[in-house]
């Protein structure tokens, strides 16, 4: 099963992924002070969520560009390791299927609950959009999510830990999958696990259909829902964080 997985990445090649690995560890070891701020810092400015969103599309691009390089270092490591292919008839109607799943059930949970809006999520709702300005960098967001997270995390990560550190594809998935669960920290203990279990389905879907766009279909419209098509109750003037509710680190 996935035998298309089989890089062998050279010394350049396994360099940049050891460097993105460590990059992303020291990200999540600062997780709570840096959301702190960057909380702050959306609910101080009336364009704080075009500003994150601005900045989150433009890391992930150049995050993505870096993962992509050890196909740059050499012939052992080739575009199929991962799963930069078209998945066939099969798997694209699969793929567009799920897609429009997901997007449907966001549209029809939303014109059920019309007239009763939930409450945003806690963790998450300072990034949520107000506005149809923020709903449209949304979009943008959500599918810089599906395409880059996914290149970086099922490409190249579970790439790197199949043909650098010579795991079983399933071990591989258990440990990437984590490795995804623990950069959405600042959701708590619940989005970590959550995010965790999305990085496994999604790491199966790569599996069955051999390519990456499966799973980046479905995180994008995944995070369609929250960022552009959900909407949610206004949050409480009293509720909204301040400058200095934040962590001062």
């Amino acid at each position: 099963m996935a035998r298309w997985i089989d890089p062998h990445f050279g010394p350049a090649g396994a360099a940049v992924l050891a460097l993105l690995a460590v990059w992303f560890v020291v990200r999540i070891a600062r997780s709570p002070g840096t959301v702190a701020r960057r909380r702050a810092e959306i609910e101080s400015r009336p364009d704080g969520r075009v500003r994150f969103h601005r900045r989150y599309i433009l890391s992930w691009w150049l995050l993505a560009a870096v993962a992509l390089l050890p196909l740059l270092t050499g012939p052992g490591v080739h575009p199929d390791d991962y799963g930069l292919r078209w998945p066939g008839a099969g798997g694209a109607a699969l793929a567009a299927g799920l897609f429009a799943l997901f997007i449907g059930v966001v549209w029809a949970r939303d014109r059920f609950l019309r007239r009763r809006l939930p409450a945003a999520p806690p963790q998450v709702a300072f990034l949520l959009p107000r506005t149809g300005v923020e709903r449209l960098w949304g979009v943008g967001t959500a599918f810089t999510a599906g395409i880059c997270e996914e290149l970086v995390f099922r490409g190249a990560f579970l790439a790197g830990a199949v043909g650098g550190l010579h795991l079983n594809l399933w071990v591989a998935t258990a440990l990437v999958s984590l490795f995804f669960g623990l950069g959405h920290l600042y959701q708590g203990v619940v989005g970590v696990a959550g995010t965790a279990v999305f990085g496994t389905c999604a790491t199966v879907l790569y599996v069955l259909t051999g390519s990456l766009l499966v799973p980046i279909l479905v995180h994008a419209a995944v995070d369609l829902g929250p960022f552009a098509l959900s909407r949610y109750k206004p949050p409480a003037p009293a509720d909204a964080p301040t400058v200095g509710s934040a962590s001062p680190r």
